[in-house]
């Protein structure tokens, strides 16, 4: 069996990026751009402007009384310029008048009947947001690494930018395979289930910035299975199936792999789903992962979820990563690497990590209430209370 690590280079040896596509800033909101500076064609904010509701004034004429000679508003007419002893009302984000340096803020000034008094002699350039002070015109500006934000997006917009160059959604198509198996809602007949993997899948791929392609399930065919693996390869980047990857009488999806392209591996020291294969069918990457949900949902977090972010330019994962203290042996096998599900939760010494229930693959239960997955290295047989374990991070911390 092949180690985690060794798996995961595996699969993203040879993974190219996907291509770059223009879309509107209106979409952009989780989406990854390309990895080069934009030039910012104006500067932000493209004018001087007032920080404060005030008075805008000459510092050099020091604290006199001065007439109120206009008025500055955002969006509003050219404000007259400020000359010696005079001051422009002014309001926050307005344009500084021509002649004026500062401003004075209205809770320092008086004003009656048209004129104010300032309380004390102001400072040049107070209160006053320069033109570019944010991002200067001609500015290369670096983008964080990773799904655009809404301040990312503000910023885009503020800078004057209608869209984005982004790279596209890796289309995955997904592929549920078994007799057994029936679409939620349906009505259930004897040794049937409901596929909980497809829906799955599908929301893990959106998470990961994937666009997801639901392919109809397969019943145990190998026939059926190899047409839907060609079918779903027509418009999609890699298809990933769940079930039909062990060595069971009725698990053909392997065999199909294998049939169609080439198989690289099939078994990995993992605890969930040590039956995961990988290979390629028309240059394209295919990975079955097991048919426990589990175990499907967890191998797709340790392998597919990189290939997706770095099919998208990213490196990793994205998962935040912190050390918690566990008080209670939780078993596993001790061959493999095991990634148990807990809830961490912070307390007075850090984070501490309680198990979300039953471990076996096949309960979904404890994977919906669990916001980590705890990582348990090869070797042991049971974690040891009181020791802390790496913990990554699925959801947010209480």
């Amino acid at each position: 069996m092949l180690t985690v690590d060794e798996a995961l280079a595996r699969l993203l040896a040879g993974l190219g990026e996907t291509d770059v596509e223009r879309i509107p800033l209106s979409e952009a909101l989780g989406r990854v751009p390309i990895d080069a500076p934009l030039i910012s064609a104006h500067d932000v904010p493209p004018f001087p402007n007032s920080a404060m509701d005030g008075y805008a004034v000459r510092a050099a004429d020091g604290g006199v009384v001065r007439p109120v000679i206009g008025e500055s508003r955002a969006g509003g007419p050219p404000a007259p310029a400020v000359e010696a002893g005079t001051a422009v009302r002014i309001m926050t984000g307005a344009p500084v008048p021509d002649g004026a340096d500062t401003v004075v803020p209205i809770e320092d000034a008086e004003e009656r009947d048209g004129v104010v008094t300032v309380a004390a002699p102001p400072r040049p350039g107070t209160h006053v947001r320069s033109a570019g002070h944010d991002v200067r015109r001609g500015d290369a500006v670096e983008l964080p690494r990773g799904p655009l934000t809404p301040s990312v997006i503000g910023l885009l917009a503020a800078m004057g930018n209608s869209d984005v160059e982004v790279h596209r959604r890796p289309r995955v198509a997904i592929l549920s395979t078994g007799d057994e198996l029936r679409p939620s809602g349906a009505s259930l007949g004897h040794g049937q289930i409901f596929d909980a993997n497809g829906p799955a899948l599908a929301a893990a791929v959106i998470e990961a910035g994937g666009d997801p392609r639901l392919l109809d399930p397969a019943p145990d065919d190998p026939a059926v299975i190899g047409e839907r693996i060609r079918a779903g390869l027509e418009d999609a980047d890699l298809l990933i199936a769940s079930g039909g990857v062990s060595v069971g009488e009725h698990d053909h999806v392997r065999g199909e792999i294998e049939r169609l392209g080439t198989l690289d591996f099939w078994r990995i020291a993992v605890q969930p789903g040590k039956p995961l294969a990988f290979g390629r069918v028309f240059e394209r990457a295919v990975i079955g992962l097991p048919g426990n949900p589990v175990s499907a949902l967890v191998t797709f977090e340790l392998f597919v979820r990189p290939m997706l972010r770095a099919m998208l330019g990213l490196a990793g994962d994205g998962r935040l990563r912190v050390r918690a203290r566990v008080g209670e042996a939780l078993g596993k096998d001790a061959p493999r690497r095991a990634f148990l599900r807990v809830r961490v939760e912070r307390d007075a010494d850090g984070y501490r990590a309680v198990s979300a229930g039953g471990q076996s693959s096949s309960q979904l239960l404890p994977l919906a209430w669990a916001n980590a997955l705890l990582v348990v290295p090869e070797g042991l047989s049971a974690t040891e209370p009181g020791a802390s374990y790496e913990a990554i991070l699925l959801g947010a911390v209480a």
